[in-house]
């Protein structure tokens, strides 16, 4: 399922980007659709997308973006990403459950720097409606895989 940007809906949801990079690797993954797969790969960016998105849950904002990837800090202040952040949870209420939807392995994505990246989707069900929520991935120099992205979109 490929992710599309619409207008925000009645319910308040506020709908913003986090990043021109994180739309980019948005489009790679539709770009880069054609046979690309890492199973390995996308294992292990979903089990590490997974406590970053508790830490999301539980309105951490500022250790989210401490534990965020270099690539992401260096163009997002703190400032700006908790601001953020508290748009994209506080419309939503209460969070009641989350199913991963697709993970897709990204190799050297254009309009992002060269290397490996997860695209994870996951189905988040919240007391004001249902979302997706994108979060990005990428692959670090020792292996582990952190956030560089996020976004949502109501389903």
């Amino acid at each position: 399922r490929i992710l599309r940007r619409t207008a925000p809906e009645a319910k308040g949801l506020a709908h913003r980007t986090s990043s021109r990079f994180g739309a980019a690797l948005a489009l790679a993954a539709v770009l880069c659709a054609c046979g690309q797969s890492n199973p390995e790969a996308e294992h292990a960016a979903v089990l590490a997308s997974e406590p970053w998105l508790q830490l999301m849950d539980s309105g951490d904002y500022a250790q989210c973006w401490e534990a965020a990837a270099p690539l992401f800090r260096n163009r997002e202040t703190l400032q700006s990403w908790t601001g953020k952040a508290q748009g994209y949870r506080e419309p939503l209420g209460s969070f009641d459950s989350r199913q991963l939807n697709t993970a897709r392995y990204i190799l050297d994505p254009w309009g992002a720097p060269a290397g490996e990246y997860v695209v994870v989707v996951y189905d988040s069900h919240w007391q004001a409606g249902s979302i997706y929520e994108s979060v990005n991935m990428q692959k670090q120099a020792d292996g582990s895989w952190l956030m560089v992205g996020y976004d949502v979109q109501q389903q």
